[in-house]
């Protein structure tokens, strides 16, 4: 038995919800300094500047390539290719945010490593994610 459409809940978009409480906690985080108890000198403060800004960035740059390959009305098959095209810069940019994460976990000295690592666990999910979501548009493009 179906559910009549005008009584349907709203779908949540899961890569866009995860992605928005990841990037909550992230500046959450950096704001705290992302659990670092000291720096004991300026070249440790500048890297955190350095890697904060670098962390923002990233995490706008995902959010971005999500709602660029939301936008996309899949057409034509240019119009898929783009649309995996900014999938993939996403996954990529997950891939790169750990990246960044883990340079700050090797060279800071007192850092909370649990923090670390939930943020982790959400950015694989993102990954886990955006890879479901590209993996189901492979049915637009046998439609086209």
């Amino acid at each position: 038995m179906s559910v009549p459409k005008s009584k349907r809940k709203r779908s949540r978009f899961e890569v866009f919800h995860n992605m928005q409480r990841l990037q909550k906690e992230l500046v959450k985080y950096l704001m705290l300094d992302f659990g670092v108890t000291r720096c004991t000198n300026l070249g440790e403060a500048q890297f955190l500047d350095l890697k904060f800004e670098r962390i923002i960035n990233l995490c706008a740059d995902i959010v971005g390539d999500i709602h660029r390959a939301n936008d996309l009305f899949v057409t034509n098959l240019l119009e898929y290719e783009q649309r995996r095209l900014y999938q993939d810069k996403a996954i990529a940019n997950c891939d790169v945010l750990k990246q960044e994460l883990q340079s700050i976990v090797d060279i800071m000295p007192g850092l909370n490593i649990n923090k670390y690592k939930t943020s982790i666990k959400m950015i694989d999910k993102e990954i886990v994610l955006i890879k479901s979501w590209r993996k189901s548009d492979i049915r637009l493009k046998k439609k086209v």
